[in-house]
């Protein structure tokens, strides 16, 4: 089988064990023999191994493993060039992906195969090779269907099979099948959805959410388990579709559903997300984090958007979404009080509305037309000493200060990521060097290493994004941003009846303090300017 070739190979021997060889109880497929049978076979063809590939636990059908990605990187630095392994399967069990690696990428790399029990060698060839991959690849195929008829049982019992658990909830220590309710996510899905029975948007729970860095699902799983978080995860930006999943997820009222999406074929790692009729559902499998009650009455509420409260009548009134109570958080609404003359408005907090005396809020009860008029007069007092005092010249001044005190920030967190990459370069050195020395092996140097490297790569991610930051505030134009301020704020002066645009334009927010008998009314501007000017204002 080896023939006749005076060149001389520098041999890779891989080895693989899937956790459906584990089952079959099959000694010949073990790490240890493979090892033994690749040895007897390179030592008997003075066949010269100088590096071991080792991946225990992974599918033949998926060549995503740590071992041979190594192998290949190896292979592509010219430091082996020839792969040996026990049989074909080994290499891999999925026909297509199997061919391509030993009938394309070997060749064109110059890589010898050899794959023992099966009498391969690529310097011979085989006519039969089609055949023999065919062969594994109807096994993988029959394994995948085996796994996927046993998750299906499993998962019309109710058990859980994920990995990770629905935000909100963790696997319980006792039994990895069932779900305990995690006590610091859970409060978050309470939250999202009390905020939404109160009438806040999905966008606003959103700006809401992150504003107040709760860290975003994914984020929240990924950093326990010391996983790095990428762009791709979006950091700690809240997505609509992020809580509008979690708004509508029966898993909150304690049923269990699974089988939301399935692979397109055994081959593939893509999945297509399944319409609710093929869903597995068991009701009353864990403990329920929301009520029936409240879960129906949001389920409404996302059926038909005009069902949810004054969200199509916000237009009515012109600060409407945009006050907030300043003792609890919560959005303020406005209630009609209706008399013999003419009905009245009033302020009320969303929160207390709901929940009473239970929400340790107050009512927050204010005549409405008269805030309204009061903010308004407000706005044009502003606008009046802003258009007064303030021209471009002197703006442009002011901000020069509030930007530089920005700039300053980030590169003060710049010079300390920095100085943790350093740190974490110099850790990286030195263990290199107590391998070399013999300090440390090499497991354990890799161990070490590949965690500091994570981090290291977490460190850049994370200085790329405050360098990108401080190029923008760098390349921003100061005149171009505050004639934008200035553009608002004369829009809203020209107009006798200010309208909802003109007023969201320069108003982030307004919060309502109740003091009992006395009420505090502050003004949040879209505008560092406008800030500086309110602030100063006598």
């Amino acid at each position: 089988m080896v023939g006749n070739n005076n060149k001389i190979y520098n041999c890779g021997d891989y080895l693989r064990l899937s956790k459906e060889d584990i089952g079959r109880n099959d000694e010949s497929s073990s790490i240890q023999s493979q090892r033994m049978i690749i040895e007897g076979f390179a030592k008997h063809n003075n066949l010269n191994i100088v590096k071991e590939y080792v991946d225990d636990g992974y599918s033949g059908g998926n060549f995503d493993r740590p071992a041979f990605r190594q192998m290949i990187e190896d292979i592509e630095n010219g430091l082996i060039n020839c792969v040996i392994t026990k049989d074909l399967s080994r290499l891999g069990r999925e026909m297509y992906k199997t061919g391509k690696y030993i009938e394309e990428y070997f060749l064109e790399h110059n890589i010898r195969y050899i794959a023992i029990n099966d009498s391969y060698d690529s310097n011979i060839g085989d006519s039969m090779l089609g055949l023999r991959l065919g062969v594994n690849d109807l096994y993988l195929r029959d394994v995948s269907k085996k796994v996927r008829s046993s998750f299906r049982v499993k998962q019309e019992k109710g058990e859980y099979i994920g990995s990770f658990p629905c935000y909100g909830y963790m696997k319980n220590p006792e039994d990895k099948h069932k779900l305990i309710i995690d006590p610091v996510a859970s409060k978050v899905v309470k939250m999202i959805y009390d905020l939404y029975l109160e009438g806040l948007g999905v966008t606003k729970i959103c700006r809401k959410l992150t504003d107040e860095k709760i860290a975003i699902p994914i984020v929240y799983k990924k950093e326990p388990r010391g996983l790095a978080v990428t762009e791709n995860d979006g950091f700690g930006v809240w997505k609509n579709a992020t809580v509008r999943n979690i708004l509508k997820s029966q898993m909150y009222i304690g049923n269990m559903v699974q089988h939301t999406h399935e692979k397109i074929s055994y081959r593939a790692k893509k999945c297509r997300h399944l319409s609710e009729d093929n869903f597995i559902i068991v009701e009353n499998t864990h403990e329920a984090i929301i009520s029936k009650e409240d879960f129906d009455e949001v389920q409404k509420m996302l059926k038909n958007k005009s069902y949810t409260p004054k969200e199509k009548n916000l237009d009515r009134f012109l600060f409407s979404g945009m006050m907030f109570c300043g003792t609890c958080g919560h959005t303020l609404g406005v209630s009609v009080k209706k008399t013999k003359s003419k009905p009245s408005l009033y302020t009320h907090c969303n929160h207390y509305l709901r929940k009473g005396k239970q929400s340790e809020c107050t009512p927050n009860r204010l005549n409405y037309h008269l805030l309204e008029q009061d903010i308004t007069h407000y706005l044009n007092e502003i606008g009046e000493e802003f258009i007064k005092h303030y021209d471009l010249r002197n703006m442009v001044e002011d901000s020069v200060y509030i930007y530089n005190r920005d700039i300053e920030e980030l590169e003060k967190q710049l010079e300390e990521i920095n100085r943790k990459m350093e740190k974490k370069i110099n850790i990286i050195s030195n263990l290199y060097n107590d391998k070399l020395e013999g300090v440390i092996s090499l497991e354990v140097y890799k161990n070490l290493s590949d965690s500091h490297e994570k981090e290291l790569q977490q460190l850049k991610i994370e200085k790329e994004d405050k360098e990108n930051r401080l190029k923008v505030f760098a390349d921003k134009s100061k005149e171009k941003e505050f004639t934008k301020c200035r553009e608002a704020v004369e829009k809203f002066m020209k107009l006798k009846t200010p309208s909802r645009s003109t007023v969201k334009n320069l108003i982030d927010r307004i919060v309502v303090y109740d003091n009992g008998d006395s009420k505090e009314v502050i003004v949040y501007f879209k505008f560092k300017e406008l800030e500086y000017l309110a602030s100063n204002l006598v």
